[in-house]
């Protein structure tokens, strides 16, 4: 029976239905799961539960306690699918495992707590487990996560009296994430259960998460002013902060509650704190859109012009969420509306995003650059195309008089943009009539259509783009059809593959790493009604990519039966295997499969005992990702060695208790391997169960089971030093309580301590490790001790404060001579970190041996609030490292402006040079260059054509980086276009040479670069572009087809000789479109297409005068119009002699007319072989040309053409 219509019966709800298809129903034995799965997320009757278990399962416990793919059992899913209580008590008695945990470690109980909501049920069904033995009922999760937790989360304030009344005493107990009950409580808001919590005995109100989050942070989010109160009357500490510097008030204006935001302001919190990112409140109010809370503020004083690190106003925040009424009102209060950002982008540009026709018109309506340009090059038309572009915006925009040619630094087009975004056929037609080329590519060599297949795969807009004459099979640089494209959006579909297929599209098409469009599918949805598809139209199913997959091994990795079945029945090579020897199986058990799939590839033959090249069987495979145990016990069954080992000697074991659960580590031990055994780095189990995620579970079995908790790694590392770190506390104390060495060192002298500080392990680790008498002054071969590690990671200043009063050395240096300063300042550190150094008497202008100081580092991060603080406490701005760069060049070198800006202001030496002669300005225009940086030094006085010792002006260093914004606006300020390195490079060669055809493009368009082509000869490189680019945009277009000056370039090759190029050859080399040179042969004859092929060759063959040639075509060309009709329905054959006459006889004149007397050489091989084998002839014959024979066919090429082609 079709599995479809069983499931409709069972969703019927009808025993007596069900018992008449049962046999069926059984026959089905790989679907047994799925349909007492399907059949409790019906909500069936217990009555049928219960015959569908006793007649698939027999009653059988090992059988029915089945696990899906997430590890949770038959009892699990019914609870998370909100079955009676009914079902559950029958599942129980059924044999389900009540002891059972998910993968995250979650129990029975947790799963109740969070679904189950009629409390008295739920302490009914808890009691019922209690009655049935369940182990545990503190059980913790993966994440350390208790039910108690689970219930403060949920807000079931009945629940968690019952669960403390029951002996959960762990009120205290807290998560992976530091999260005690009452941060879960506070995240809900339950007045009740916070003050009931707090009454039976919370440790320390003022426990903070990973994140730094006091309970307070959380409460503050969710608007109950009743809460807050009642915490603060607790002394919470209102002015804490979390990571990134956030505080309470930052947290209350996420939510809008002007209540909340008043209260914390009437308690002292300090208004005017920023976040690392120099975020005040008022950015996060103006984000979040409450004119009320931005009203509040402004009456406060705040500054309305305040930049975060990125250099965005509030206005720019404003702008994300687009309320034209908190935009007018920050307008009316003075703010500067023409600030840019870092990425150059203006507030326009943030509305343009949002596509708000209102709010952008008001903006242009107050003088708001409707020209400018980001970093990017990308306009405000452009932003608007990108996000859910709007015909009226798009239209407004053109009307304004923005330009519509303009690309991107990617080379995308509007109408690249457009078709990103689901654009309407409207929208693309619009911009096409507005002169927008719709034959464009990408810097990838992308089209649109591959854009709209990627992004859009609508049948609609993709038969439109076709009937524009967008070639169908076309490939980007990576040698991608479309069809590629069409398979990396997940909502591909049949009718648009159908459609591709239909209109010719090469579907055996290989990308450079030789995967077919099969490949794709498999490797992204498999989706078997494709594949038959694509298989019916002949696509090969054992293609191979570079790498050796083949559709079976990626279909194997996304675990479908169905389409793995259809493909092994089809012919698909089941044997075969990947560059790194990996078989179905391997890549089957990368992706947690089910049974099923495991069971059917060794059915069908698959090698379970075959191993990749660092000998990892298929059981290592399981293990490293998380297979269940179903499957590594019928591996197992099938006589997979359990004691094989990896080239790196690693043991199923070890892979288990890296990855794994407690169920298949217990599993394997039980079948006897060595649980001592060790990795060639000398890893045990154990180590590498306290890395990743530890599991304290599984850390006290394997030490119940002897092993040796003190023996080290190659690197001397114990356990502990994994445990150490910022692994749980609970793992540290119990493996310290066991007998690990505290005062253990690796070969780098770092003890627990070190390990723990430097992994940012909370205070309560460090308290501890320090009680237990380690040593708190040691240091590691570099001399670094526990503060240098410490302030790698911007910690929580109380553990700095904590390290100090016990004594460690503040001033200590490493042997690089690094301070704890640098450190801190290395690593961005708030700014209470770092004044609290600084107050300690820490040395501000202590140098490394690189000679850097504190402000060197921190100059390079964006930390405004910090470099100010560093110089108001006197450091030196001026100083230079051993480069000889000043904080300038590394604020440069990192754009950020408002510390260039400051260093500027506060007399820093803006022309000082490095070793290697760069100003602050060569240093900005490398890498990322940012135009409002590069202005802004320019407005300073800078030298602007200051050499380097490469001799390379700040424009030489632009082109090589493709900014034509900055180049533009150079040469605008004077600089020098002619000035040559000393490899005598010029700017047109640097951008030729680094293809960056924006900048090419610009400086042709501009004079000075059309006199370098005609009077100083172009290089090499240029011959190569042009051979090498096969789009074009519109300047270089009309440059070539229109400019009458220009109907001929000379080269000058490496042979030293010249030679004449139509400009026409160009046009063939950049634009590989047979609409551009159809037009221009409509525009000079009307001839048979076999003879555009004709012309074409010719074209190719580079003949000296082209304006004589076409004459004398033309001339020929109406002597064959007069033919007699009898003479051109001649037989195929003898037309072919003719027109090979023909072209001999026009070849002939054509020489005869121009003088020409060729050498030529004869070639005589395949066209397989004309270009094989000649670099040696083209270098040491003179001749000029060729005469190639190509399947008894002559062809006449000139040698430089034939070099440019190669």
């Amino acid at each position: 029976m079709n599995k479809n219509k069983i499931y409709k019966i069972i969703k019927e709800n009808e025993i007596e239905k069900i018992k008449e298809i049962i046999k069926e129903i059984i026959n089905e034995e790989k679907d047994k799961k799925k349909i007492i799965k399907y059949s409790i997320k019906q909500k069936v009757s217990k009555e049928i539960i219960e015959y569908l278990i006793t007649k698939l399962f027999n009653n059988d416990d090992n059988d029915i306690n089945f696990k899906d793919k997430k590890g949770r059992n038959l009892l699990q899913i019914s609870i998370i699918n909100q079955s009676k209580i009914e079902i559950i008590k029958l599942l129980i008695t059924k044999g389900i495992d009540i002891n059972s945990k998910d993968k995250k470690g979650k129990t029975i109980i947790h799963y109740l707590i969070k679904y189950l909501k009629n409390e008295k049920e739920l302490i009914e069904i808890i009691e019922y487990l209690i009655s049935n033995k369940i182990n545990n009922i503190n059980e913790k999760t993966n994440r350390n996560k208790t039910i108690l937790h689970y219930a403060c989360e949920y807000n079931s304030i009945k629940i968690i009296e019952y669960l403390l009344s029951k002996g959960n005493n762990n009120i205290n107990e807290k998560t992976n994430e530091n999260k005690t009950v009452l941060h879960f409580a506070c995240q809900n808001n339950s007045i009740e259960v916070i003050e009931y919590l707090i009454s039976k005995g919370i440790n320390n109100i003022n426990e903070k998460t990973k994140q730094n989050k006091t309970v307070l942070h959380y409460a503050s989010k969710s608007n109950s002013i009743q809460v807050i109160e009642y915490l603060i009357s607790k002394g919470i500490n209102i002015n804490s902060k979390a990571n990134q510097y956030k505080t309470i008030l930052h947290s209350a204006c996420k939510s809008n509650s002007i209540e909340v935001i008043e209260y914390l302001i009437s308690k002292g919190i300090n208004i005017n704190s920023k976040t690392k990112w120099n975020e005040t409140i008022l950015h996060y109010a103006c984000y979040n859109n409450s004119i009320e809370v931005i009203e509040y503020l402004i009456s406060k004083n705040l500054d309305i012009n305040s930049k975060t690190i990125w250099n965005e106003t509030i206005l720019h925040s404003a702008c994300k969420k687009n309320s034209l009424e908190v935009i007018e009102y920050l307008i009316s209060k003075g703010i500067n509306i023409h600030e840019k950002n870092k990425w150059n982008q203006t507030i326009l540009h943030y509305a343009c995003q949002k596509n708000s026709l209102k709010v952008i018109e008001y903006l242009i309506s107050k003088g708001l650059d409707i020209h400018a340009i980001t970093n990017d090059n990308e306009t405000t038309l452009q932003l608007a195309c990108q996000n859910n572009p709007s015909f009226k915006v798009i239209e407004y925009l053109i009307s304004k008089g923005i330009d519509i040619y303009e690309k991107n630094k990617w080379n995308q087009t509007l109408i690249h943009l457009v078709c990103e975004n689901n654009p309407t056929i409207e929208i693309i037609e619009y911009l096409i009539s507005k002169g927008v080329d719709i034959h464009e590519k990408t810097k990838w060599n992308e089209t649109v259509l591959h854009i709209a297949c990627q992004y859009n795969p609508s049948l609609e807009v993709i038969e439109y783009l076709i009937s524009k004459g967008i070639y169908i099979n076309s490939e980007t640089d990576y040698n991608e059809t479309i069809l590629h494209y069409v398979f990396e959006n997940q909502n591909n579909t049949i009718q648009v593959i159908k459609y591709l297929v239909e209109k010719g599209i090469d579907i055996n098409a290989k990308t450079d790493q030789n995967e077919t469009i099969l490949h794709s599918i498999c490797r992204s949805n498999p989706s078997l009604e494709i594949i038959e598809y694509l298989i019916s139209k002949g696509i090969d199913i054992n293609a191979k990519t570079n790498y050796n997959e083949t559709p079976l091994l990626l279909t194997c990795e996304s675990s479908s039966l169905e389409v793995n079945e259809y493909l092994i029945s089809k012919g698909a090579d089941i044997h075969s295997k990947t560059n790194y020897n990996e078989t179905v199986l391997h890549t089957a058990c990368r992706n947690n499969p089910t049974i099923e799939v495991i069971e059917y590839l060794v059915s069908k033959g698959a090698d379970i005992n075959s191993k990749t090249n660092q000998n990892e069987t298929v059981l290592h495979t399981a293990c490293r990702y998380n297979s269940s145990l179903e499957i590594i016990e019928y591996l197992v069954s099938k006589g997979v060695d359990i004691n094989s080992k990896t080239n790196g000697n690693e043991t199923v074991l070890h892979y288990a208790c890296q990855y794994n659960s407690l169920e298949v580590i217990e599993y394997l031990i039980s079948k006897g391997i060595d649980i001592n055994e060790k990795t060639n780095y000398n890893e045990t189990v154990l180590h590498l169960a306290c890395q990743n995620s530890p599991s304290f579970e599984i850390i006290e079995y394997l030490i119940s089971k002897g092993i040796d908790i003190n023996e080290k790694t190659n690197q001397n590392e114990t356990a502990l030093h994994f445990a150490c770190r910022n692994k749980p506390f609970e793992i540290i104390q119990y493996l310290i309580e066991k007998g690990s060495d505290i005062n253990a060192k690796t070969n780098s002298n770092q003890t627990l301590l070190h390990n723990a500080c430097q992994y940012n392990s909370p205070l309560e680790v460090i308290q501890y490790l320090i009680e237990k008498g380690i040593d708190i002054n040691a240091k590691t071969n570099q001399n670094k001790n526990v503060l240098h590690f410490v302030c790698q990671n911007n910690p929580p200043l109380r553990i700095i404060e904590y390290l100090i009063s016990k004594g460690v050395d503040i001033n200590e240096k490493t042997n690089r001579n690094e301070t704890v300063l640098h450190f801190a300042c290395q690593n961005n550190s708030s700014l209470e970190i770092i004044e609290y150094l600084i107050e300690k008497g820490i040395d501000i202008n202590a140098k490394t041996n690189q000679n850097e100081t504190a402000l060197h580092l921190i100059s390079r991060l964006n930390s405004i609030q910090n470099v100010k603080y560093l110089v108001s406490k006197g450091a030196d701005i001026n100083i230079k490292n051993n480069q000889n760069k000043t904080a300038l060049h590394f604020a440069c070198q990192f754009n950020s402006f408002q510390i260039i800006k400051f260093l500027i202001e506060s007399g820093i030496d803006i022309n000082s040079k490095t070793n290697q002669n760069e100003t602050a300005l060569h240093i900005a225009c490398q890498n990322n260059p940012s135009l409002k940086v590069i202005e802004y030094l320019i407005s300073k006085g800078i030298d602007i054509n200051a050499k380097n010792n490469q001799n390379e002006t700040a424009l030489h260093l632009v082109c090589k980086f493709n900014s034509i914004q900055i180049v533009k606006y150079l040469i605008s300020k004077g600089a020098d276009i002619n000035s040559k390195t000393n490899q005598d490079e010029t700017i047109l060669s640097i951008s030729i040479k680094k293809q960056n055809e924006n900048i090419i493009n610009f400086l042709l368009m501009n004079d000075m670069n059309i006199d370098n082509l005609k009077k100083k000869q172009i290089t090499k490189q240029f011959i190569e572009l042009f051979s090498q680019i096969y789009s074009i945009n519109e300047d270089m277009n009309n440059l070539l087809k229109s400019n009458n000056q220009f109907s001929d370039l000379i080269i000058q090759s490496n042979d030293l000789f010249k030679f004449k190029v139509h400009k026409l050859i160009l046009l063939t080399r950049f634009d590989n479109n047979e609409l551009i040179l159809q037009k221009f042969i409509n525009n000079c004859y009307q001839k048979p297409k076999k003879e555009i092929e004709i012309i074409l060759n010719f074209i190719y063959t580079g003949f000296y005068n082209f304006d004589k040639f076409i004459e004398k075509f033309n001339s020929k060309q109406n002597e064959k119009e007069n033919e007699k009709e009898n003479e051109i329905e001649k037989e195929n054959e003898n037309e072919n002699e003719n027109e090979n006459e023909n072209e001999k006889e026009i070849i002939q004149k054509f020489i005869k007319e121009i003088g020409i007397e060729p050498n030529w050489i004869e070639i005589k091989k395949g066209r397989k072989g004309i270009i094989n084998d000649l670099s040696k002839l083209y270098k040491e014959n003179e001749t000029k040309d060729f005469k190639i024979i190509v399947e008894e066919k002559e062809i006449k090429i000139h040698k430089l053409i034939l070099i440019i082609k190669k």
